[in-house]
């Protein structure tokens, strides 16, 4: 994850790729819903055509029967107790078989149709065989419709054929035959009957080759179905009834015995209700077919999502190599870069923000080059100085060893005042000899001082006084050589006129004051100006500044950069007359202080 290059891929594959995964998921799962939705509507659409056909042969029946109970003759007959049977069920038979020509429906002329009279005379469509039907007039169904005159169903009663082989069963059709059509005399009982078998066809007609049918009334009956196999199972029913308790229709997903089956449960509307329970149909339909179907479009679906992705990615990979690559590469002329290499990986040619990189490397290339070629030319320079520096240094060391000569020939004559002279100015030539860099004891620079004060005496005649008031333990702190020599020689050439005879007396003391020790240098000269003040504190150097040829500004900049910005020179008017100026230093007791001090030096060189 370090690699610029990892980073842009992962952010493209979070940012895009994930998204898009999740929105194509959704879009797959939406779709097998919508499917399962689809193929579900698809066969409640099958059951609602089931059920109008179960409608239409229920009506077919009922119209059929209309047929029979309406026939004015066939009332008259059935009331005239002095009609012939023969003839009556001759006319019969000949009205069935007109009714039965006009329908033209399968499953009503395979009807079986039953009359009673009310003088107990049985006529039917089949032959009776001398069999006594009359106990069906003393079923409680067939009582009912006898005393409210309208049309009662029985569901799937016992065969009352007798001559069938088979136990069958009937959808049974009975309604009382009266005088007035709906209402008057009571002449007879029809009953007619459907095979069950029919009627299961019906259900059947639009199912999917391999589903199954149950339909069955309250409390899981199951009047009927077209399971051969009996794969689903009457516990598996009483299951189902309980969990769709109350609703009339819907759909749900479930395993039974290890296979996996879309319901589909449809209830018929009234008045199609037998023995007083609803019908309710419950369809099964392998969700495997309809799994395959699914997973055969969503399959497709995930080829194209599949390629989409992997066309994304590649994408991102070329746009990530494309962009990557040239930061690559400027990156390894940077890693490689050196001040003689040419630069040529990189492309200047680009209009874009890579382009604008690799041409601010190579601005940054030449100005390094220029920048190095310039600080070469300078220490060059800076070595010829230091040759010319190590010569001039002869001349102090030839001057120092002529003057002990000179001192050692006054000794032997006796000139003490040329002896003193000498020694001070040897002490000083001496001392000069040191780097300013190098730190010496505050002790050691006030006896540089004192020669040089001893020296400016010969000269001016006894005139300077040197009063020092600093403590003997101060005076074995470490400061930098050099720093109060230029100062003195300042207040001496400048502070004093030189035809000024009188006494003047330079002050040089100190304190300590937290981690500071400041030192003064006082004179009672001509004094500095504000201008000159101001001058020194903004860095400026005029004509009236530079007092020596080291001056005060180089003593300033030296201790600034040798201890920090914190330290360095003060400059003040005295209250009367002269100038004070005001050393602040550290506290160097010791030679780790002189360590700190010179890691300081080092740092800031």
């Amino acid at each position: 994850m370090k690699k610029f290059s990892i980073r842009i891929f992962v952010m493209i594959c979070l940012c895009v790729v994930l998204p898009f995964t999740a929105l194509c998921h959704y879009i797959k799962n939406s779709m097998e819903h919508f499917l399962q939705e689809q193929i579900s509507d698809k066969v409640l659409e099958n059951i609602s055509r089931d059920e109008r056909n179960i409608y239409e042969e229920l009506q077919k029946m009922a119209f059929f029967s209309n047929g029979l109970v309406c026939d004015e003759e066939l009332q008259k007959r059935l009331w005239d107790e002095r009609s012939s049977y023969y003839e009556n069920s001759i006319y019969f038979r000949e009205l069935l078989g007109k009714m039965f020509l006009n329908g033209q429906d399968k499953i009503v002329e395979s009807a079986k149709v039953i009359l009673f009279d009310t003088y107990g005379r049985c006529y039917s469509n089949w032959g009776l065989n001398f069999q006594d039907y009359l106990f069906l007039l003393e079923e409680e169904w067939v009582r009912e419709a006898n005393e409210s005159g309208h049309i009662i169903w029985r569901m799937f009663d016992p065969a009352y054929i007798m001559e069938d082989a088979k136990e069958e069963q009937y959808i049974s059709l009975v309604r009382a035959v009266l005088d007035e059509k709906t209402a008057g005399r009571r002449v007879g009982t029809l009953i007619m009957s459907i095979n069950r078998g029919e009627f299961s066809d019906i259900m059947t007609r639009y199912a999917y080759e391999g589903d199954k049918v149950y339909v069955c009334i309250n409390e899981a009956q199951v009047l009927m179905d077209n399971d051969v196999m009996q794969e689903i199972g009457d516990e598996e029913i009483r299951m189902l009834f309980d969990e769709v308790g109350a609703q009339r229709s819907g759909m749900l997903r479930r395993n039974v015995k290890d296979k996996e089956y879309l319901i589909n449960y449809y209830t018929l509307r009234k008045p199609w209700e037998f023995d007083g329970q609803a019908i309710r149909i419950f369809h099964f339909t392998d969700y495997r077919e309809i799994r395959e179907q699914v997973e055969g479009i969503t399959g497709r679906i995930s080829a194209v999502i599949f390629l989409v992705l992997l066309f994304i990615l590649l994408i991102a990979y070329m746009a990530v190599h494309f962009l990557v690559k040239p930061i690559t590469l400027l990156t390894s002329e940077m890693n490689t870069y050196s001040i003689d290499k040419e630069i040529k990986a990189v492309d200047v040619h680009r209009r874009d923000e890579i382009g604008e990189l690799n041409r601010a490397f190579c601005r940054m290339s030449d100005k390094l080059k220029e920048a190095f070629w310039k600080a070469q030319e300078d220490y060059k320079v800076r070595e010829q100085y230091r040759y010319e520096s190590l010569r001039a240094q002869l001349n102090p060391h030839f001057l120092f060893n002529t003057l002990t000569s000179i001192r050692w020939m006054a000794v032997i004559r006796g000139a003490d005042n040329i002896v003193d002279s000498i020694d001070a100015l040897a002490g000083l030539l001496k001392y000069s000899l040191g780097s300013m860099e190098e730190l010496v004891t505050i002790r050691e620079e006030l006896e540089h001082i004192s020669n040089y004060v001893s020296i400016q005496n010969y000269r001016y005649g006894e005139q300077l006084v040197l009063d020092i008031d600093i403590e003997e333990a101060v005076q074995d702190w470490k400061t930098m050589r050099f720093i109060l020599q230029p100062i003195v020689e300042n207040a001496v050439i400048h502070g004093y006129g030189s035809r000024d005879k009188k006494r003047h007396t330079i002050y040089i003391y100190g304190d300590r004051e937290g981690d500071h020790l400041n030192l003064y240098v006082e004179d009672e000269g001509v004094g500095i100006s504000q201008d000159q003040i101001e001058a020194f504190e903004n860095g400026r150097k005029t004509a009236s500044g530079r007092l020596t040829g080291i001056g005060l500004h180089h003593v300033d900049e030296c201790i600034r950069m040798a201890f920090g910005e914190e330290y360095g020179l003060k400059l003040s008017k005295n209250a009367e007359r002269g100038t004070v100026v005001q050393f602040i230093l550290p506290v160097l007791e010791n030679r780790e202080d002189e360590g700190v001090a010179d890691e300081k030096s080092d740092d800031r060189g």
